[in-house]
């Protein structure tokens, strides 16, 4: 560097005046891109120590503006990316996204000690590493999620994903991305299955008929590790209603004749369970459907356990409930008539796991 350059540097150290100040701190960044192929490492650390300096005393329209400018520079001056990282979120956005200059170790202090919308700056980085998505996993909110989700560049630990899919099932902000994200493991897309919308539901039907059967008995395998994770507690009413259904089974009578029998006499958690049972889903899927009045995941699981298509429609219109329901009885034939029934049984097999689980647990 030569020596009125340098001359420069030691002049916006010892300036006071703020305008011209802001001037010469432009003059000395053009002066540090210019000089990048030429320049010391004595040289580079002479710029970030005069560089940390002036901006700490700068306002933030000004930290912005330095912001912008070095977060794309491969060697942008270390120190002063981690004091901009640091700064308020309208300086340090594009530092947090872009700058490659900030080690793991910053980045994880911005995501356990910032706002979230530096958190999910930081999802949206073109590399990040598994432990700094854990991290945002845990401290960030849906918004910071949905970013790391549909990051490709993030690597995400089975952990993590299992953490997305449990808030996912809350949020359908998180739904796209659960379900569009391409590593995300089949045991844990297909739990997605009866909660997202139809369209990401024929995504997640498409990923399925492409799965060969070995891939598809290691997905069932982690489904079944995940599910003996849980614990459920059956209350009084429904360890009832569980051996009314199995006294009805043992007898040959369970049938869709008899749930239909049973929600019109309103005895809705026998109907819960017994559909559980005719369909081998566990209760909570089932208990979501009724609740959500989802007619196309009921179609789904009547027509993977075979449920002729009038009582299907008889039940629809009980459970989408009201006079609409009863003008879509034909709409809803229809619904089930599409169904194929191979994918339906194929996407079925995974709520078989969740509810022998379940059973093994109320055991």
């Amino acid at each position: 560097m030569s020596q009125g350059r340098f001359a420069k540097l030691i002049e916006l150290a010892k300036l006071s005046d703020s305008e011209r100040r802001r001037d010469l701190l432009r003059e000395v960044t053009d002066l540090f891109f210019e000089t990048s192929s030429t320049r010391t490492d004595r040289e580079s650390a002479l710029f970030d120590d005069v560089l940390q300096m002036v901006a700490a005393e700068m306002q933030d329209e000004v930290l912005a503006e330095l912001a912008t400018t070095f977060c794309d520079a491969p060697d942008a001056p270390i120190g002063l990316m981690r004091d901009l990282a640091a700064h308020s979120f309208e300086v340090a956005g594009p530092v947090l996204r872009h700058s490659k200059a900030l080690d793991e170790q910053t980045l994880m202090k911005v995501v356990n000690q910032r706002s979230q919308a530096h958190i999910k700056a930081v999802a949206e980085r073109e590399q990040v590493s598994e432990a700094l998505a854990d991290a945002i996993v845990k401290f960030g909110d849906d918004t910071a999620l949905d970013a790391l989700l549909r990051n490709d560049g993030a690597r995400m630990s089975r952990t993590g994903m299992e953490t997305a899919v449990d808030r996912a099932r809350r949020n359908t902000t998180l739904h796209e991305g659960v379900v569009t994200r391409a590593d995300m493991p089949l045991d844990l897309l297909n739990e997605m299955y009866f909660v997202v919308e139809s369209r990401l539901r024929s995504q997640i039907m498409e990923r399925n008929a492409g799965v060969d059967p070995a891939t598809l008995d290691a997905a069932l395998n982690k489904a079944r590790e995940r599910m003996s994770k849980s614990a459920t507690e059956l209350n009084a009413e429904a360890k009832t209603a569980m051996a009314f259904i199995q006294s009805k089974k043992s007898e040959g009578q369970l049938n869709a004749r008899l749930l239909v029998s049973l929600w019109r006499e309103a005895k809705r958690t026998c109907f819960l369970y017994g559909l559980a049972e005719l369909t081998h889903v566990d209760h909570q899927t089932v208990a979501a459907l009724i609740e959500r009045h989802d007619i196309e995941g009921l179609a789904m699981i009547c027509r993977a356990a075979n449920v002729e298509r009038p009582l299907f429609v008889t039940m629809a219109v009980m459970i989408g409930g009201g006079d609409e329901a009863m003008a879509r009885a034909e709409e809803f034939g229809k619904m089930y008539n599409n169904v194929p029934v191979e994918a339906a049984q194929r996407a079925v097999r995974f709520f078989k796991v969740r509810k022998s689980s379940s059973e093994a647990r109320a055991a």
